[in-house]
């Protein structure tokens, strides 16, 4: 093993984007709940208008969720998120460092998984080199494309 793959860097991050969300997305997400919720009724589908019910409470509870600071490791064995969530190499198929501002950016792992293709890391663009450098020791740099859903989800917020 050479040096370069002893290689360690530790740093903290919040764990999700926060989007601050106003007063007026909370009613618009309501609204829209509001007439799927009678659709469903309409249609005497009541497992649907309950499903309704259900996730545009936890729409709110998320979207008023504020992200914890957690703890990111790179090393000789993988990648550590938080106390919760590793992923060995031999799982993961590439990495892409996108750069959201001149601050901020992800560091996105693509996984052999069909549950969750994708995972995103926030990075302090600071350190992306570095990043960088420790990754090529272990997974090959890829292009990545945002989905549909990724600019949905960010035009929304969420």
């Amino acid at each position: 093993m050479n040096q370069e793959q002893n290689k360690e860097f530790i740093w903290h991050a919040p764990e999700f984007k926060y989007h601050h969300k106003e007063a007026s997305w909370y009613w618009i997400s309501g609204l829209i709940a509001a007439a799927l919720f009678i659709a469903a009724l309409y249609q005497e589908n009541i497992l649907l208008a309950i499903f309704i019910i259900l996730a545009e409470i936890t729409t709110i509870i998320l979207g008023k969720r504020l992200p914890k600071t957690i703890e990111f490791k790179i090393n000789k064995d993988g990648i550590q998120c938080g106390k919760l969530a590793f992923y060995e190499y031999e799982g993961l198929t590439g990495f892409h460092i996108k750069k959201d501002n001149e601050e901020i950016g992800e560091l996105i792992l693509k996984t052999d998984s069909r549950i969750t293709p994708v995972v995103k890391i926030n990075i302090f663009m600071k350190d992306q080199e570095y990043i960088r450098d420790v990754l090529k020791n272990f997974l090959d740099e890829v292009e990545y494309e945002e989905s549909f859903l990724d600019t949905i989800s960010d035009k929304l917020g969420f």
